[in-house]
């Protein structure tokens, strides 16, 4: 069929540092029965031609979440309807909409919306001057990317600028939680040891480069795991659609860019820890090579979902 050849671009956008510098990398690619091919990478915006499919990431900081109950409607788009109008209802908007949803438990979705308003000045600010045909988050861009198994699993996605917590049941989600870890910070750590950063080490291939940077992170992995623990608990507490335990998770999944951090975490001992030996990599649901952001290869692959499909901003 014709349409497994609509080129995806997507558009990762990130602020980082304290002048909140901005950095953008476009990421251009197929989707075909399931696999992501890729094609180009842009470290800079570049226009898309008109018959690509635009994928643009959505920061956190113009996204609202609620859970809500809905009749269980099968069409998608009386579903969005009826979504956004409970939004509306609980929250008196009367402005335009971008409005999207997960299932969740006990018969609720969570709703996730902005503002046309807010949307627009992001894309304005970030020079993107075309209507993306997707919008969508880092964090839920890596977690698509991943097989959701049975039971109580808590997601840690790591990203160079972007970090979060999604508590899920099988295919539910029950919690997000946008955290702070200092990624930047063990990076520069590694940069003024090595005079590389993590991802060039990996990419590398230099073993003798890759150990030194495991044995940098194991110095500093008590710091980084006390952290990460303290986060996970807080978002499990916090869990409120259906309550939940730590002793309840089955694992808790490491969606990184870097193996050497995710290998770093998931041998650190805990003593005492709640979270002793539940600490593992995920499922990917198509092969994964980290040449490329785990957060813009989702987007690649959300792009790849929408093909065949009205254009329209979603998420």
């Amino acid at each position: 069929m014709g349409i497994f050849r609509n080129r995806i671009m997507a558009y990762n956008i990130s602020n980082f540092g304290a002048k909140n510098n901005q950095y953008v990398e476009v990421l251009s690619g197929l989707f075909s029965r399931n696999k992501i091919r890729i094609k180009n990478y842009f470290p800079q915006i570049i226009q898309p031609d008109p018959e690509d499919l635009v994928v643009v990431n959505v920061p956190w900081d113009i996204i609202r979440m609620a859970f809500v109950e809905l009749p269980p409607i099968k069409k998608e788009e009386e579903k969005l309807k009826l979504a956004e109008l409970e939004i509306r209802r609980i929250t008196g908007i009367n402005e335009d909409l971008n409005v999207g949803y997960i299932p969740s438990a006990g018969g609720k979705v969570l709703v996730l919306y902005s503002t046309m308003a807010d949307l627009i000045k992001f894309l304005n600010s970030s020079s993107i001057m075309f209507e993306p045909d997707v919008a969508y988050p880092n964090i839920l861009s890596e977690i698509l990317l991943i097989n959701k198994l049975p039971g109580y699993w808590a997601y840690l996605v790591l990203g160079k600028y972007m970090s979060g917590i999604v508590i899920m049941n099988g295919g539910t989600v029950l919690n997000i939680r946008i955290i702070d870890f200092p990624f930047e910070d063990i990076n520069h750590i590694v940069q003024e040891e090595t005079g590389f950063d993590i991802f060039e080490i990996e990419k590398s291939g230099n073993e003798d480069l890759i150990e030194t940077s495991r044995k940098i992170l194991s110095t500093i992995s008590l710091d980084i795991s006390s952290e990460i623990e303290r986060e996970i608990i807080i978002t499990v507490n916090t869990t409120e659609v259906e309550k939940v335990t730590v002793d309840q998770l089955t694992n808790i999944a490491i969606v990184s860019d870097s193996q050497i951090l995710t290998d770093t975490l998931i041998n650190e001992e805990r003593n005492q820890s709640v979270l002793q030996g539940k600490f593992v990599e995920p499922v990917f649901k198509i092969p994964i090579k980290k040449n490329y952001p785990l957060s813009q290869i989702g987007l690649l692959y959300r792009g790849g979902l929408e093909l065949g499909k009205v254009k329209s901003i979603r998420w």
